[in-house]
């Protein structure tokens, strides 16, 4: 290995540096061999199922690494906001070549091979790539390396991911590649579903935070006030899957009989409605605006005997249009009740996990409120002769709607499609058409399934298999395990608010976040002067004063991001903008030219202070429907104190 590979990969990735020094003390038969081309040049050649493959040509290399980069060219647009995923470095041919055309690019290069990169490392030396934009180098070696390869781009690199392989390695690495192309996918599917959502309701989970404050003041949290109600029992969770349809019988009969807890999620309340089956509980924690729609009818019955528990950053217009019981519960989104809340005696606030499916949120909530075992029902997580959701729901969608949206598709083994290449069977061991939300939705339930002692049962007739859950028909099990009698049922109206959170506490962090708030706006308008001072001296070409006052802006800049009132809504308020204003920053700091670096800094910082300004207005009215709330949530609970301590 060249010297200077070695001090780098000391320095910068001493893991990486020890499995290299491993391999090449291992000392097997080589499968890997370096060979002259027939223009001198160095290529490898590879030992694989008793055939003798080139990695390169064996007459030019350089050539057909021109051709190489000419195809990416034509197949992608490559800009600064292009992160180049170089798989199979080979000799590095391509990347030279690359660098030529595109040298400020962004790249990470991930090899499969150990033998190759030790070749890679014994001829060329990695300070000839532009080390200051890349990203990770990462080899195979075991299971983990390509986690870790994924990890670090997560982390640290830009969403505009391409892909540039060796065209051998398709062949010569064929499994690999292929779990590699699929693992890229899903990763960037997820990182487009996560930033998507959280650019959707950034502002929303804030506002909704607040507003909902007063029904967390005034309303049982449930989590911390059952007093071990449910411990042992059973829980049934509906779900609007159109399997519901099947067992609506046996869900009034178990209602009848008190023989398990029924938790409607999502739209099932208005398939239990339509059949007057009332459950024992809804659960809710959507953000959206839409989410009062699933509970139209709910209201349009004037039906409020059926106790709600809300995430305390659900959409607050639920909260406003049902006046039946409610019961919360704070939810990892609600950055609000997290700074406000301190419950007394030093106990430790219990909260819930966001999820992208309500399904998995209950489940966190049911298994926190100590029951033993749930049975899922309607959580078909596919569609059923052709539908996807029950009778009763107003809203129904069908595979020829989705199809046209083009959200629907049948997973087939086929490694060129978008979507993957995992097939969905249901419980009777059929293939099952599906779309990309029940995808996401059973990953993601499965996930919170393992993290869980909680025993799951699956009764979704023709739905999904879920992984860790057995499928029995809920007919059996009524017959088998559900007692008759097994609860009183008035565990969730017997539960009262009691004096759980520190009223002082809440009343100091309101004074302090008042005064951050005025500190933060003095902020604001500190950094727009040094903006345009900064501005004036980039034009003025004084490079020596620039960087001196943009030193200063930056002070400013940390000042913000450590005040309370930015911790807590302005930032969050913009947390994607946010986030892009620190990678561009963390990208353009490497620029050599010192008036160049400033001018493309501002220009960002100034697009995210302007962003900033525009939420003035909105800021005000939340400091100001805060105090409110905290105001009237005081009150009503000092005037329901006094009604029970007459009565």
């Amino acid at each position: 290995m060249l010297a200077d590979n070695i001090n780098y990969l000391k320095k910068k990735d001493p893991m990486l540096y020890k499995l290299l020094k491993k391999s090449e003390e291992n000392k097997q038969e080589p499968q890997v061999i370096l060979e002259e081309a027939k223009n001198n040049q160095k290529t490898l050649k590879i030992k694989k199922d008793n055939k003798t493959v080139y990695l390169h040509s064996k007459y030019d290399p350089d050539k057909e690494a021109e051709l190489i980069i000419d195809k990416l060219a034509e197949r992608e647009e490559i800009t600064e906001s292009t992160h180049v995923i170089f798989y199979g470095l080979g000799l590095g041919y391509h990347l030279d070549v690359f660098f030529r055309r595109f040298p400020q690019i962004e790249f990470s290069i991930y090899e499969p091979s150990f033998e190759v990169l030790i070749h890679y490392l014994n001829q060329k030396s990695l300070k000839n790539l532009p080390l200051k934009q890349l990203i990770t180098i990462q080899c195979e070696g075991d299971n983990n390396g390509m986690c870790a390869f994924f990890n670090a781009l997560i982390t640290g690199g830009k969403k505009q991911s391409i892909i540039c392989d060796l065209p051998s390695y398709q062949k010569i690495f064929a499994e690999e590649y292929t779990a590699f192309l699929n693992q890229f996918r899903e990763v960037v599917k997820s990182m487009r579903s996560s930033m998507h959502t959280n650019y959707a309701f950034e502002k929303r989970w804030i506002l909704n935070s607040v507003i909902n404050f007063k029904e967390v003041l005034t309303t049982p949290n449930i989590l911390m006030e059952n007093n071990a109600a449910f411990k042992g029992q059973t829980a049934i969770m509906v779900a609007a899957g159109p399997s519901l349809d099947y067992e609506i019988e046996n869900l009034r009969s178990i209602k009848e009989n008190r023989s398990a807890y029924i938790f409607s999620v999502g739209s099932a309340i208005n398939t239990l409605l339509h059949h007057h089956v009332l459950p024992d509980v809804v659960c809710t924690y959507d953000p959206t605006k839409e989410n009062q729609l699933v509970f139209k009818t709910m209201n349009e019955l004037n039906e409020t005997s059926i106790p709600m528990i809300f995430g305390s950053s659900v959409g607050f217009e639920t909260l406003e249009e049902y006046k039946g019981l409610k019961y919360h519960t704070i939810t990892s989104q609600d950055a609000v009740s997290y700074y406000f809340l301190k419950v007394k005696n030093d106990q430790e606030l219990v909260t819930v996990s966001d999820a992208p499916t309500i399904a998995a949120v209950t489940l966190e909530l049911i298994y926190k409120l100590g029951f033993e075992k749930v049975i899922l029902v309607g959580q078909n997580l596919a569609y059923l002769n052709n539908k996807y959701y029950a009778n009763g729901i107003d809203h129904q969608k069908t595979i020829e709607a989705e199809k046209e949206k083009g959200n629907f598709y049948q997973e087939i083994p086929d490694i060129d499609m978008v979507h993957g290449t995992e097939m969905l069977i249901d419980v009777d061991g059929k293939e099952v058409n599906t779309n990309d939300g029940f995808i996401s939705m059973k990953k993601t339930l499965e996930f919170y399934m393992k993290n869980y002692d909680l025993l799951v049962v699956n009764s979704t007739k023709g739905g999904a298999q879920i992984e860790g859950a057995e499928f029995i028909p809920l007919e059996e099990l009524i017959q088998s395990s559900l007692k008759p009698g097994s609860f009183e049922g008035n565990e969730f109206r017997n539960i009262r608010r009691s004096e759980l959170y520190d009223k002082e506490y809440i009343q100091e962090k309101l004074l302090e976040i008042t005064k951050a708030y005025e500190v933060y706006q003095g902020l604001l308008v500190l950094m727009k002067q040094q903006l345009i001072k900064i501005d004036e001296l980039v034009m003025n070409k004084n490079t020596k004063q620039a960087t001196l006052m943009y030193q200063k802006l930056d002070q400013s800049i940390l000042a913000l991001e450590s005040n309370d009132f930015a911790k807590i809504f302005a930032l969050p308020m913009n947390r994607v903008e946010h986030e892009l204003l620190a990678r561009n920053v963390q990208r353009i700091k490497k620029e050599k030219n010192e008036l160049k670096k400033v001018a493309s800094l501002i220009a960002y910082v100034n697009a995210f202070v302007n962003l900033l300004y525009g939420d003035s207005l909105l800021n005000k009215q939340l400091i100001d429907i805060l105090t409110e709330r905290i105001s009237v949530a005081f009150k009503e609970n000092e005037e329901n104190q006094k009604k029970s301590s007459v009565l």
